[in-house]
């Protein structure tokens, strides 16, 4: 029986993402390895035809990742388990289990075209699915441009106009837009409206959290295969895991059960099931149902 949903579940579009394999001299494998555990600060990957991402894309991705996902588990009317009965010493009864049937609130996705989600590919969805214009135009915004005579100024609120004159010093023109915002608060920052990401994105934790959801749910895998698989489902994501999770030279405390021996379901554990302050891949795929990525403002789903 799983040990993560009341039944067993069996997914056709959704499935763990493989680590690609890169073919390069030993430096540039370093440096495609550096780049993965600590990210770029590249303003490049938020930048897409002229419009600009709140997030980089990869945030996105993974929104649509577990939004699929719960598609394909509420279909199959998944009741995923988040708190397991335990009896404690000293206590007469056992806990209680907590578990929460996969819905998804249509209403918040109904510009996502839901049934595209659920068979498409991201990239096709994102940029460029039967419409011709894909879903990005749902997350970007405009990027900061200079107008020409033959452009028409925009009444859309959420852009202003300003004329500079260009014979001044660039510092002069930043020192006077920061005085204007102080007194008119021109460019005071708006979060998205409709999908917004709440809280920090880490791609590699976040991929390792979703990878470990479906191999779980799926359970196939034991906790050790999971964690050591060839296809590297759960990536390194600090150079104390650099080498795997099965050879770690300093493995930390919470890994440990004895002097030489790791602990791999409470690595998974970690993964999945998560605390009230660092959600789990369970919690994140709770949230992303009732419409919001990373965290539901004010749920845990653990009570």
């Amino acid at each position: 029986m799983p040990r993560h949903s009341l039944k067993p579940v069996h997914l056709k579009y959704s499935y763990p993402v493989k680590k690609r394999q890169f073919k390069g001299t030993v430096k540039e494998l370093e440096q495609r390895q550096e780049k993965e555990l600590y990210g770029t600060k590249s303003r490049s990957s938020k930048v897409i035809n002229g419009k600009v991402l709140e997030k980089t894309i990869h945030s996105y991705r993974m929104w649509f990742l577990f939004l699929k996902l719960a598609l394909e588990l509420e279909e199959q009317e998944t009741i995923l388990i988040m708190k397991n009965s335990v009896k404690k010493k000293g206590y007469e009864l056992p806990t209680k289990q907590i578990e929460y049937k996969i819905k998804v609130n249509k209403k918040k996705y109904k510009e996502w075209d839901l049934d595209q989600v659920r068979t498409l590919p991201f990239n096709k969805w994102f940029f460029d699915s039967d419409d011709k214009k894909g879903h990005r135009h749902l997350f970007t915004d405009e990027v900061t441009k200079v107008l020409t005579p033959a452009d028409t100024i925009s009444n859309d609120p959420d852009k202003i106009t300003i004329e500079i004159d260009t014979r001044r010093r660039f510092t002069d023109i930043v020192s006077d837009l920061r005085r204007m915002n102080n007194e008119q608060e021109m460019f005071k920052r708006q979060s998205r409206d409709k999908f917004p990401i709440t809280g920090r994105v880490r791609p590699l934790t976040l991929l390792n959290k979703y990878n470990c959801l479906i191999l779980k749910l799926e359970d196939e895998l034991t906790n050790k295969e999971i964690l050591t698989h060839k296809d590297q489902y759960i990536r390194p994501t600090d150079k104390r895991t650099m080498d795997g999770y099965a050879t770690q030279k300093e493995p930390s405390k919470i890994r440990m059960v004895s002097e030489n021996k790791l602990n791999y379901g409470i690595t998974i554990f970690d993964l999945i099931s998560g605390t009230n302050k660092s959600f789990g891949a369970k919690q994140i795929l709770l949230s992303v149902c009732d419409g919001y990525f990373l965290k539901h403002p004010t749920k845990t789903y653990l009570d």
